[in-house]
C-alpha cells in the first residue's frame, strides 16, 4: 500500500501545480469541445477518492458535502469556483491524503459496501478501491493536461 499511496501523493502534487501556477480564469475556463474544466477535474478525483475509500467503508467523508453535488460522477461546472475554493480544494488534497495515510495505519477500514464502476471493474474491498482511484486519477491527469495547453 505505500506505493500506492506514493503515487497518490505525486498525483495530488501534480495537481498542486496547475492549481498554485494557473489564475483562476484559466481554472474555470472550459474551452470549445470539452464539458468541463481543469478545477473540476482535480476536485473530481478527491470525491471520487473520497467516495471510494470511505464512503463505500462506510465512513464520513473529510470534504464538505456540497463538493460531492458540484463535483461527483455524472456532474459538470455549474458555476465559477472562487479563488477562495480553489484554496480549499489545493489544501484538501494533501490534508486528506496525510489522513488517509494514518486511518490506513491505524486500521480504520473495516467495513466495505461493494461497488461496480461504470467501466464494469469490482471494487470489493478498500485496497481495490485506493488502486482504482488511482487509475481514476490518472485519467482525469490527462483531461487536466489536454485542458492546461488550451487555456
Amino acid at each position: 500500500m505505500q506505493t500506492q499511496l506514493s503515487i497518490q501523493l505525486h498525483n495530488r502534487k501534480i495537481f498542486h501545480h496547475f492549481l498554485s501556477k494557473f489564475t483562476n480564469e484559466q481554472l474555470n475556463c472550459i474551452p470549445e469541445g470539452f464539458n468541463n474544466n481543469i478545477i473540476w477535474n482535480v476536485a473530481h478525483t478527491l470525491v471520487t477518492h473520497q467516495s471510494l475509500v470511505y464512503r463505500l467503508s462506510g465512513l464520513s467523508m473529510h470534504i464538505p458535502e456540497e463538493w460531492v453535488a458540484l463535483f461527483a460522477k455524472g456532474t459538470k461546472p455549474t458555476r465559477e469556483i472562487t479563488p477562495n475554493e480553489v484554496k480549499e480544494i489545493d489544501q484538501a488534497m494533501f490534508s486528506t491524503y496525510e489522513l488517509l495515510v494514518s486511518d490506513m495505519e491505524s486500521g480504520v477500514f473495516k467495513e466495505f459496501n461493494p461497488y461496480t464502476t461504470s467501466t464494469a471493474m469490482e471494487i470489493n474491498n478498500v485496497e481495490t478501491a485506493q488502486t482504482f482511484a488511482l487509475f481514476h486519477d490518472g485519467l482525469h491527469t490527462g483531461s487536466v493536461l489536454a485542458l492546461a495547453k488550451l487555456v
